[in-house]
């Protein structure tokens, strides 16, 4: 399901974009895959074991963001980023 409560503030490196990522969902290939095993753990209990910490791997992994403009995949949070420029050494003389 991977899910966040809201978007984050971002910086985006790649094309400087600042403002709310766009946040990307897990798809339904893992689920599917869940449901499958679920069923086949009918037949082979042992499975079920497997079944429960799969299910809680899907419904508890974060979500991914990205960058709304250029989807870039690995953006800055905005407050790492403003605290990233403050620490930085000034260019020039």
């Amino acid at each position: 399901m991977a899910f966040k409560l809201w978007a984050e503030k971002i910086h985006c490196p790649n094309c400087h974009y600042e403002g709310t990522e766009k946040i990307l969902g897990a798809g339904c290939a893992g689920w599917i895959l869940w449901l499958g095993i679920l069923i086949v753990s009918f037949f082979f209990w042992p499975l079920f074991i497997v079944t429960g910490i799969m299910f809680f791997w899907l419904l508890l992994k974060p979500a991914k963001g990205i960058c709304p403009k250029c989807k870039w995949p690995n953006p800055i949070p905005l407050e790492q980023w403003k605290k990233g420029q403050a620490n930085s050494p000034s260019k020039g003389g």
